[in-house]
Formats: structure tokens, C-alpha cells, sequence
């Protein structure tokens, strides 16, 4: 911790020894001069310096003079003021009186002698856009407050719809600013964009400052980070090179680099806390084409804003005439209709804890999430199972069984035998071709015991009423595996090549042509088994566009396709489940498995905060990590009473040392004789202090003091963890070190 902190200190101080030297260069006394350098400051790393001019080019509209703020909407809760000068929003809280602007009062956004972002701040919107004639891409950056748009406002239901016109781009769209209860809508129509030739739209994101908050200010910004992160507003930080930018639900392209691995936005939401006052923003439409942003103040201004980026194209490498690859951007425009929706809350209830409620009671009412978990429901031992994987060798690969379908059977007596009384169990490589081989081919292996030794299981798994899922991959596939075919079934890119890596070995399937054969290939051979349902591992942690002629699909379609595939295994089992819990798969979850514990680990991240995990606690199980994988496993168990997981395992029967020449060399340690006693301890201590909480909401989660964490649940049960090496006294409480307590309601 200590090596870390002195890290961002040294870190902190070189950087702003460094901008501060650029300030001293660059500033410049009047705004307009400011404006002039923003169209350059805003301007990505691959835009080309061009010359600031001085005073506004002929052809661009003055600024109108300021006029009054005019009330447009009113609910209960809310009051929507507009300026019609510059279309800036006010949103007044009347509980409290507490008004949210979309602008930063001019006198604060100068405060800190900055004027290079000072025009910035005032904007409605910030936009990307790109010349598409240009034989590179090079996108430019520009706002409300440089364009200076013509605005046509237009009186819509409790709200007012806005139609910018900008001159110099000959671009053109509408943006709906709508009261809903405690909630503002912005939208912007798909069908309301117009694009030059010479200028082509690439995002926009809306409201950029709405809310934005000062160094002095007490309070905090939370994004999507893993399962959540949290940024706490101070006067002391660096300046900082880079926000917080994440794709809704994964990158955009696919990588495969496997050391590339910052955490996915799982949910589209972000929020900001100021004072007593807080909002959530969700995107509710158009989220698979957004991305999440957070500047933190020292990053080109002294504020602290959150917001959505909404995207109408995407960037792609294409091969030019001397073979050599350069970017461009796709040609067809993305007409979709995007709304964000900012949920307000004041006093107690402003924090990060009632911004996940919220989102909760949205996916229950919005999307139709309903409880996996039944009220008394006991707490499962989340199994896995390792049944069979390849070992590579020269001219054949050898088939290695570490558990078989009789030995899955052992384990799971054995632990019923120890005191284990529900068990959610998940086999991987339970095929003939072994774990990590795809396509997989579908078949149990009859080096496991086959269709009849896994058909026992699953009755012995069904008479016990003990989950069992099997766990596949659908999306990718290796080359020289039999299943698919490289030119017709895989994905493709915008440069209408195969999406593949650089040796042409491993590709991606079409979700739609996938979706076709699934009920065919991989539901109908199963039908005699009693197992609770499939695995779906992939479609929770990636997402892409399908450019394949036979089967375009968007993200949103891709995403589409796999659900209607979890849909087909309800229908035929009873339940799916998903390994990496972006968020669409939520609605057709029965269990999910690997949600993250931690965030991807940013200089501006003060806290990971659970999140995801307050949103889906007591609505559907979920997992983490396997405990035997974890470098400290008494942080990991604690981790898991904090965040609410399901105490998880990854066994085999065979000792992991039959691992180490095969693809999965990182399950070190499995065999289960030598986990099984600290596994069902761990699990009897989790069931019999845990199990009454485990149907129930999460509703606060907050930071005691340092290393010391409380949850309280939907009756008032709290659970207090110590990740220290002391022990804690809490009022006439003792927690002792390392460890946790559980304080029944009224305690």
C-alpha cells in the first residue's frame, strides 16, 4: 500500500511540474482565445496540431446574450428550467431546493486560472466527428460553446425537444430533455441526425458538465469499473493524462491480447455524490453503443464530471493499396435512439447505496428480472468441476480425464457426507474434445464414462436437488477443429476479413448461425439428461459487431442472438447461466459466474465499491474467483462474505500436476483431497451466519474506517468485515482480526 501511494505521489508531482510548465505557455487572458485553443486541447492523440486562430471565423454565429432561465417542466419531485440562449438545462430538486446545472457557473470554472477548459464547462454537448475523405482517420473534437449551433426548442410532454444545426460541419440532430417522476430522459433521436459529406458523426455525448463538482466539494463519482469504483473529490491530486473511458459491456473489437485486460463496464450506469445531493445516470436505450466517461478533477480542468458518450460510428483497420493497414471509419451511421436517464436523490439517501437500489428496482420493473432465489433458500457450494482437457503433443494430443462423470458423483457424496447440504455444480470439458477446445463437439467423452455415466449424474444431481450445469463455449472456435467453417460461420470485420489473431488459429462465430444450430447441435442430444441447465461462457464478457454477409449483427443483435439461446435452455432445463455478467444477461440468469471482486486499478480509484453485486444480491447467485486459486485465501473468503458471493471451489479428482502441459496451467492447485476439509469448513461457517441474509437485498454498503467494511441487508441484519491484522471495537461491538461478524436487527 505504502509502495503504491508513493508511486501516485512521484507520479503526481512529474505530471504536474509538467502541465504546469504547459499552462504557463498556453494560457491565455480572455475566453474566446480559450475556445480557439480548446478545439485543439480536445482533439484525441492522433489529431494533427493545427494553428489557433485568434478571433471566430467568419460564417460561425456570435453567442447570443445570456437570457433567463424559464421553467419548462414540473413534477413532485422535480422542476426542468431551460435557457433558450444556449439550451443549457437547470434540474431543481424540490425536496431540498438543490439545483443540478448543465453548465458550470463561469466564475467557478475560471476559479482555478484555467481558462484552456473554461469554454468547455458551458457546453450542452461535446461531439467527435471525422473527414471521411482524409486517408487516415483523424477525428477532431468540438462542443455546443465553439460550434455556437442554430437552435430550433420545441415544447414536448413535461419537456423540451432542442434541434442544433452547426454551420460549419453541416451537422444536425435533436436532443429531448424530459422530466419522469424523480428522473431526467435526455434522448437523442437516431432518425434526427443529418451529416455532411466532408464531415461524418463519430459520438456525442451529452450533457459533458452536468453536475460537476469543485475540488472543495464533499462527495464522490462512482463508474462501471469490474463490479464498481469509486473516486472521492480532493483538493491535493496530480494532474492526470487520462479519464476513466469504458465501452458499455467490453471493448468495441475484439482482442487477443490476453494481457490486455482492464475490467468491463458490466452495467451502463455512472454517478456522482456533491454534498448532500447525488444522481445515477443509466442508459436505458442505445447502451451497447455508448461508452462510460470519468474526468476526475487534474484531467485538462480542476472539475469532477461524469458522463455517457454515445456512439454513431466505429473505427477500423483497412488495407490499403500497398498492403500496409490504416484506420477509417465505418461508412453506414448508426441510427439509434439513445436516452439516459438521471435518477436524483437528496439527504440520506444520497450515496451509491440507493443509486444501486435503483438500479435494482429498474431491472425488476424495466426489464423483468425476477428472483432466482426463493425466501429460506439454503446457501450453495459453488462446485467446478474439471472433467477433461487435451495435452498437446506432436503428432496426436492426448486426452487427459482429471474427473470423471463417476468420480463428479464421489465428490458430491462425499461432501453431502461432510455436511454440504446444496450444491451448485458446473462441469467444464465435459466433452470428447476436453475443455478449451472449440467447437467442442458437444458429446460427453466416453473417456469421462459418456452419455450413461453422465446421465446418473445428473438423476443422482436431480434427487438431491443439487443444481448441474454444463458448461460450454459457442462463440469461439480453433481452426482444424471440426464444426464450422473459417469463410462462412465466422465473424467478420468492417474490412470484411475474418476476424482472427495474428497466426489465423482462432476465430469467432456468428451468434445468429450459432443460435440456428443449437437446438439441433447441443439441446436436442441432451434431452434425457436431468441437469439443471447450460453454461454459456463468453457471452457474458464479450460483445462485437458481425459484419458477415450472411449474418450482419450489431452488438445489440449479437447480444440478441445469445439470449434467445439462455431462453432455449430455459425452455428445455429450467435455467441458463453465465459466465461474465455483463449486464444483458441478467434477465435470463439463474446463476452467474465470474463477477468481478475488483476494479482495473486507475491513480484517480480511491475504492472498489460491490456495486454489481448490490444490484443482483438476492435476485440471482453468483460467483467469483475459485478460492483455490486465490493468492491469500482468507482475504478471498472475506471478500466474499463482504460482496456476497457463494462460497466456490474448482476441483478435479486427479492432482493439478496432470495440468502443466496443457492450456489451463493456471488450476495450480485442484485436487480435492486436499481442499475438501478447508472447503466445507469454509462453507458451514458462510451457511450458518450467512444463510438468513442470503434471499435478501443488499442495502447499504459503507467503509467503517480503514480495512473495515459494513453490509446491512433489507431487514437491518448488518455484517461487519475486519480485513485487518487487528482486532476492531465498533461501539459494544468487537470484530475480531480478520474475521467477521454478523449483528442480527436491532443489534
Amino acid at each position: 500500500m505504502f509502495k503504491r501511494q508513493a508511486k501516485r505521489r512521484l507520479y503526481g508531482a512529474a505530471i504536474g511540474l509538467i502541465v504546469g510548465a504547459l499552462l504557463v505557455i498556453v494560457a491565455l487572458p480572455s475566453v474566446q482565445s480559450s475556445i480557439a485553443r480548446a478545439q485543439v486541447e480536445m482533439k484525441p492523440k492522433n489529431e494533427i496540431a493545427e494553428a489557433v486562430p485568434e478571433e471566430t471565423p467568419a460564417g460561425e454565429a456570435e453567442p447570443q446574450a445570456p437570457t433567463e432561465f424559464e421553467t419548462v417542466a414540473e413534477t413532485d419531485r422535480l422542476e426542468l428550467r431551460f435557457r433558450s440562449s444556449d439550451s443549457a438545462i437547470e434540474v431543481k430538486d424540490k425536496s431540498n431546493g438543490y439545483t443540478w446545472k448543465s453548465s458550470v457557473p463561469l466564475e467557478d470554472a475560471a476559479s482555478d486560472g484555467n481558462d484552456l477548459w473554461t469554454a468547455s464547462s458551458q457546453s450542452i454537448f461535446h461531439m467527435t466527428f471525422t473527414d471521411p475523405d482524409l486517408p487516415a482517420l483523424e477525428t477532431q473534437e468540438t462542443n455546443s460553446v465553439i460550434e455556437q449551433p442554430k437552435m430550433t426548442a420545441t415544447a414536448v410532454d413535461n419537456g423540451i425537444s432542442v434541434h442544433y444545426e452547426l454551420p460549419r460541419l453541416q451537422i444536425s440532430f435533436d436532443m429531448i430533455f424530459q422530466l419522469k417522476g424523480n428522473a431526467l430522459e435526455v434522448t437523442v433521436p437516431g432518425q434526427s441526425i443529418q451529416e455532411a459529406k466532408n464531415n461524418w458523426l463519430m459520438a456525442i455525448s451529452p450533457l459533458p458538465f452536468f453536475g460537476a463538482a469543485m475540488d472543495h466539494e464533499q462527495g464522490y463519482a462512482i463508474y462501471p469499473d469490474g463490479p464498481g469504483a469509486l473516486s472521492t473529490f480532493k483538493s491535493n491530486h496530480p494532474n492526470y493524462l487520462n479519464p476513466y473511458r469504458a465501452s458499455v459491456y467490453g471493448p468495441d473489437t475484439i482482442s487477443f491480447n490476453s494481457n490486455q485486460r482492464q475490467q468491463n463496464a458490466l452495467l451502463p450506469i455512472f454517478g456522482l455524490k456533491v454534498n448532500e445531493n447525488a444522481f445515477l445516470g443509466m442508459i436505458t436505450k442505445g447502451e451497447y453503443d455508448a461508452n462510460i466517461l470519468y474526468s476526475p478533477s487534474g484531467y485538462l480542468i480542476n472539475m469532477n464530471r461524469v458522463s455517457s458518450e454515445l456512439v454513431y460510428r466505429r473505427e477500423y483497420e483497412a488495407v490499403k493499396k500497398d498492403g500496409n493497414l490504416t484506420k477509417k471509419p465505418e461508412k453506414e451511421l448508426l441510427r439509434e435512439d439513445h436516452t439516459i436517464r438521471y435518477v436524483f436523490f437528496s439527504g440520506g439517501e444520497a450515496d451509491y447505496s440507493h443509486m444501486a437500489s435503483a438500479y435494482r428496482q429498474y431491472l425488476i420493473d424495466e426489464k423483468g428480472v425476477a428472483p432466482r432465489i426463493k425466501k429460506g433458500d439454503p446457501i450453495p457450494f459453488g462446485l467446478d468441476l474439471l472433467m477433461g482437457i487435451k495435452e498437446g503433443q506432436i503428432l496426436f494430443d492426448h486426452f487427459i480425464p482429471t474427473t470423471t462423470f463417476e468420480q463428479a458423483r464421489q465428490i458430491m457424496e462425499d461432501m453431502t457426507k461432510r455436511g454440504v447440504g446444496s450444491i451448485s455444480a458446473n462441469l467444464l470439458g465435459w466433452t470428447g474434445k476436453g475443455y478449451l477446445e472449440y467447437p467442442s463437439g458437444y458429446k460427453p467423452s466416453s473417456k469421462l464414462g459418456g452419455m450413461k455415466e453422465l446421465k446418473k449424474l445428473s438423476d443422482y444431481s436431480k434427487a438431491n436437488n443439487f443444481q448441474l450445469y454444463l458448461q460450454d463455449n459457442y462463440i469461439m472456435a480453433w481452426k482444424g477443429n471440426s464444426g464450422f467453417s473459417t469463410r462462412s460461420d465466422v465473424v467478420v470485420g468492417a474490412n470484411h476479413f475474418a476476424v482472427t489473431d495474428r497466426y489465423s488459429e482462432l476465430f469467432y462465430l456468428n451468434a445468429g448461425k450459432q443460435n440456428e444450430r443449437f437446438q439441433d447441435k447441443v439441446l436436442d442430444p441432451l434431452d434425457k439428461l436431468d441437469i439443471t441447465g447450460i453454461n454459456f461462457d463468453g457471452i457474458g464478457y464479450m460483445n462485437y459487431y458481425d459484419y458477415n454477409e450472411h449474418y450482419p449483427l450489431n452488438r445489440e443483435g449479437t447480444a440478441a442472438k445469445w439470449l434467445e439461446m439462455m431462453g432455449k435452455s430455459v425452455e428445455r432445463f429450467g435455467d441458463a447461466a453465465a459466465v461474465g455478467g455483463n449486464g444483458y444477461t441478467i434477465p435470463n440468469s439463474s446463476r452467474l459466474f465470474s463477477i468481478p471482486m475488483e476494479d482495473s486499478g486507475y491513480f484517480f480509484t480511491d475504492e472498489t465499491i460491490p456495486f454489481y453485486q448490490m444490484v443482483v444480491h438476492g435476485l440471482i447467485p453468483y460467483s467469483g474467483d475459485a478460492q483455490n486459486l486465490f493468492y491469500d485465501p482468507r482475504l478471498q473468503f472475506l471478500k466474499m462474505v463482504e460482496y456476497g458471493y457463494m462460497p466456490y471451489y474448482q476441483f478435479t479428482m486427479n492432482h493439478s500436476e496432470d495440468l502443466k502441459d496443457t492450456y489451463y496451467s493456471d488450476l495450480f492447485s485442484s485436487a480435492y483431497h486436499n481442499w475438501v476439509d478447508q472447503s466445507v469448513e469454509q462453507y458451514k461457517e458462510m451457511s450458518g451466519k450467512l444463510q438468513p441474509v442470503w434471499s435478501q437485498t443488499m442495502k447499504e454498503h459503507r467503509k467503517l474506517e480503514q480495512d473495515v467494511y459494513e453490509v446491512v441487508y433489507e431487514d437491518g441484519t448488518r455484517v461487519i468485515v475486519n480485513y485487518s491484522p487487528r482486532e476492531v471495537k465498533l461501539d459494544e461491538l468487537i470484530v475480531p482480526d480478520k474475521d467477521f461478524i454478523v449483528v442480527p436487527k436491532g443489534g
